[in-house]
């Protein structure tokens, strides 16, 4: 770690206090930011509502320091029905906070509570369905802390039970079936929690339906009973999984009973492990049953056992366990049979969520393969993706890598900026920044795979390639190796090893962050896999050279270009990447020993930056953004087009990837440096792609000059006088109608002393296959090189054997076009 004293988030920390909206949490929304909590000088809270009139109740939710959250309203709407609507306060695109009947976004409502629960650290905790009843339960128990969660019995997967860690919990249900369902969810996600205690009370026989604790005591129950059923809940044994009928899980393994009398036994099926619990994916699919154990070598072991894969294949379930070192019965029988029925009818009280991307999760948590990094007491993951093919390895240690690969960097700005792509990833979603990437060209010994190896250094390594994969790839696996890098980084070398046909599409694909639309077998819709990802790429051509060298010659679309930018791996000063050699003998030499400490130090920098990044994600968060800004007031330039201004707004997440870095300690360079850099590749790539108009018209005029310059010989000579022309339509003269090519684009002609070519519309169709016809000649007609016709047209008249034709009218000025970056 760097030698800072100061807090990097001092500054951030202050100017977040002077605001009006102290501690203010924005969660971007397609209605606006949530702004919670409620600042001083928010609107007041409406009393009363156009279509639903004055609430009868309302609730007001706080957190820990005693701040408003939102509010919940009970409207009553006669002949005892009622609506009950959540009131939050958020900000639209003009700037202005509105109330409005909108629950929080996401799975992290908070509880109703938490104030009081914050105020009583060593109370036991009484969960109930809904706030009229927490009320009621209060005024019964004061000796607990009685919270709810929003939204009712359907909406327990959206609360955030994570202040209860550590809690001893009481849940009174409902007297009805929905109740004490909602009652065992509400106990799972409090378990999940981390909650030292959670049981659920057991209510008597005869209660009334739907009784609650704001209810009159029914007969069936008096005050001291409830006290003694809420002791009896939270010292009832912890929960443990619920076993099918005739199995156990013992020392030597899972076992169920067979024979009667003196001939039962217990038949060994496998060998020992413990059941965590049932998981499912964040959508409710997948469910599966996650085990552990160790193997012969007493390395301890987590596997997931897809019910979904029991019911196709069990064969392939209990194959992946035995390479795993789990002992499973083979062949067929009733060993095999009872494998599938255990974990079949397995049910535990634990619940986890399944994970396939790396990334940003629920609850402010961000998942790696080997570890979640966030807020304590949610519902714990589990990565489901393969974590040896991507290569999230560990080895060597943090500040070796420090010391042998970052400190390098003082000086190389390319090396520099490199490493702070690497640390971008988790910046994108925070910030709603969309994918893409960059690609270091060069030829080979330039030092392009180096910048890959450091920067994949930054995740991990220990694959052929360290950290990387390669671009000869499937479209399929890179849309999976895309998933597996969702908010990290992905690094692909040698970009010449993809077809020129499928780059332009790669590239499309993993910058758009979705994968292909796939069928299931009835025909339905899948669900598509989702990412953001940033890219770092390689190869000794650039995209668009490398779209434009396959067979079909196909058109390069500025959207490829600007999802995966192009940097000439060339510091200029003929020593390839590099500026400085920080006492190396020679370029190469620099290169070899970046590339040596990368094979020996990894894996460290990526979750270190996670780390830091989730302690106060509120004020990286404002940090990146205040960082950004000031980057994109020095890199941008009035006049600057759109496409400029899109890439430069990467080139400053860069930056600020880099500074945060810096700032968390991470890597040793100095404030500024990152920023300094990212800056100067801007400047470089922005001269090359062009600022001041869109590629796509760049790449029209380039087009028309170009089949011009190259294909004279295909324009025929368009004679001026009557007797030229009569000459020309019969074949008799000088032959200056003739082009010296049988296929022409056509004709050249001089108006007014002024040189045109005049093309026809198939010579146009020709050169601007790919192209929208019209659009090109507005582009050529805007740069001031089409002479346009009469009224609307963009073809101009020209008398042609005898008749009036129109032609695109092109001034032979357009030979003198010049271009930005050349």
């Amino acid at each position: 770690m760097t030698d800072q004293t100061n807090d990097p988030f001092d500054r951030v920390r202050a100017a977040l206090d002077a605001e009006p909206e102290p501690g203010e949490r924005r969660s971007p929304d397609a209605a606006g930011e949530l702004i919670a909590p409620v600042p001083d000088d928010a609107p007041a809270r409406p009393d009363k509502f156009r279509r639903l009139g004055t609430p009868s109740r309302v609730w007001t939710y706080r957190d820990a320091a005693g701040a408003v959250l939102r509010h919940t309203l009970r409207f009553d709407q006669g002949e005892g029905e009622k609506e009950i609507r959540p009131l939050t306060l958020w900000r639209d695109g003009a700037e202005r906070a509105t109330w409005r009947f909108k629950s929080e976004p996401g799975d992290a409502r908070p509880l109703y509570g938490l104030d009081r629960l914050a105020a009583r650290p060593s109370a036991p905790v009484l969960l109930s369905e809904g706030e009229k009843d927490a009320d009621g339960a209060a005024e019964r128990f004061p000796d607990y802390v009685c919270m709810t969660w929003p939204g009712g019995s359907n909406a327990i997967g959206k609360a955030d039970f994570g202040p209860l860690k550590g809690r001893s919990v009481a849940i009174w249900p409902d007297a009805d079936t929905p109740g004490l369902k909602a009652a065992k969810a509400a106990q799972r996600a409090a378990l999940s929690a981390g909650a030292k205690v959670a049981g659920i009370v057991t209510l008597p026989d005869g209660m009334p339906d739907g009784w609650g604790l704001s209810d009159a005591w029914p007969a069936v129950l008096s005050q001291l009973a409830a006290q003694g059923r809420l002791t009896d809940a939270l010292t009832a044994a912890p929960l443990t999984p619920a076993l099918p009928y005739g199995f156990r899980l013992s020392k030597t393994g899972l076992e169920y009973e067979t024979g009667e009398g003196e001939k039962r036994q217990w038949m060994r099926i496998t060998g020992p492990f413990t059941v965590e619990g049932e998981a499912r994916d964040p959508d409710g699919g997948a469910w599966s049953v996650v085990i552990k154990f160790r193997d012969r070598d007493g390395r301890e072991k987590t596997e997931i056992i897809s019910r979904g894969d029991l019911a196709r294949d069990s064969g392939s379930v209990r194959a992946r366990l035995a390479d795993e070192g789990l002992q499973v019965p083979s062949g067929r029988g009733g060993k095999v049979e009872r494998f599938a029925q255990f974990f079949n009818e397995i049910e535990s009280p634990t619940r986890l969520t399944l994970v396939a991307a790396t990334g940003w999760a629920s609850g402010g948590r961000f998942v790696l393969p080997q570890r979640v990094f966030g807020p304590d007491g949610s519902e714990p993951m589990l990565f489901t993706g393969d974590a040896n093919a991507l290569h999230y390895r560990q080895k060597g240690s943090l500040a070796t890598w420090q010391d042998e690969i970052a400190a390098k960097a003082a000086g190389n700005n390319l090396l520099l900026f490199a490493l702070s792509i690497g640390f971008a990833g988790p910046l994108l979603r925070p910030l709603n920044i969309e994918g893409g990437g960059f690609h270091f060209r060069g030829g080979s010994s330039t030092g392009k795979t180096t910048l890959a190896y450091a920067a994949g250094s930054i995740w991990g390594g220990g694959g052929a390639l360290g950290a990387a994969q390669s671009w000869r790839s499937t479209a399929n696996a890179l849309e999976m190796i895309a998933y597996g890098h969702s908010e990290t980084l992905l690094v692909l070398d040698e970009l010449g090893l993809v077809a020129p046909e499928e780059a332009g599409q790669a590239a499309y694909a993993l910058a758009s962050g979705q994968a292909k639309g796939r069928a299931k077998a009835d025909g339905s819709l899948r669900r598509r896999s989702e990412w953001r990802t940033m890219l770092l790429s390689t190869g000794e051509i650039g995209l668009a050279d490398h779209i434009r060298s396959g067979k079909r010659n196909d058109r390069v679309m500025a959207g490829q270009e600007l999802r995966l930018l192009d940097i000439r791996a060339d510091a200029g000063q003929d020593m390839g990447i590099w500026e400085t050699l920080h006492g190396a003998a020679s370029p190469a030499g620099l290169s070899d020993q970046i590339k040596t400490a990368c094979a020996k130090h990894y894996g460290f920098a990526g979750p270190a930056f996670v780390e830091r990044y989730v302690s106060e994600p509120d004020a990286a968060r404002a940090r990146a953004g205040e960082i950004m800004a000031g980057f994109l007031d020095k890199a941008q330039r009035p006049g600057d087009h759109g496409q400029a201004q899109r890439a430069a707004l990467r080139f400053a997440l860069v930056a600020a990837a880099g500074e945060l870095a810096a700032a968390f300690g991470v890597v040793p360079w100095q404030a500024g440096d990152a920023s300094k850099a990212a800056l100067q590749l801007f400047d470089r790539w922005a001269s090359a792609f062009g600022r001041s108009a869109p590629r796509e018209k760049q790449d029209i005029i380039r087009r028309l000059k170009g089949a011009i310059e190259q294909d004279q010989s295909r324009f025929a000579a368009f004679a001026e006088s009557v007797h030229d022309e009569i000459e020309e339509h019969t074949g008799t003269g000088h032959r200056a109608g003739e082009a010296r090519s049988l296929k022409t684009l056509g004709y050249t002609h001089t108006h007014e002393a002024q040189d045109f070519f005049l093309f026809h519309d198939t010579g146009w169709a020709e050169v601007f296959a790919g192209f929208d016809l019209t659009y090109a000649a507005r582009v050529a007609l805007e740069g001031g090189f089409l002479s346009a016709g009469d009224g609307k047209h963009l073809k101009r008249v020209k008398k042609y054997k005898g008749k009036n034709r129109r032609f695109y009218w092109i001034d032979a000025t357009i030979l003198e076009a010049e271009f930005d970056g050349e």
